[in-house]
């Protein structure tokens, strides 16, 4: 698992099982060719230097499986997660005054 800048790549199951493991927890669906994907990616990062929760960033056209799993279909796509149950789902159009909204309340109970 490689981390960089308050987020991990997901190459593996293991890794996400890894990630998992945080009570709260943010997954980033991209691709490597998505232009939107580059573009949406930093406002998200932006959105949680408040929050601080962990994001695991996972390439759907190398885990064909974990976006599958996920029912992942549109890229980008942001799923938030508080004691392994989906919050919230954002995709393609994302919404960040909905996102922000989350982590607030989210990341507070993590301080």
């Amino acid at each position: 698992m490689n981390s960089n800048n308050g987020y991990v790549f997901i190459n593996s199951l293991e890794e996400l099982e890894s990630i998992k493991q945080n009570n709260v927890y943010i997954l980033y669906f991209s691709s490597e060719d998505c232009n939107v994907c580059h573009s949406v990616f930093p406002k998200l990062l932006e959105l949680n230097e408040t929050a601080k929760l962990p994001i695991g960033r996972i390439d759907v056209n190398q885990n064909l499986e974990i976006a599958g799993q996920h029912l992942v279909f549109n890229i980008p796509t942001i799923l938030i997660f508080n004691e392994n149950s989906e919050v919230l789902r954002e995709s393609r159009f994302i919404d960040f005054s909905k996102l922000e909204r989350i982590l607030n309340l989210l990341g507070d109970g993590e301080d």
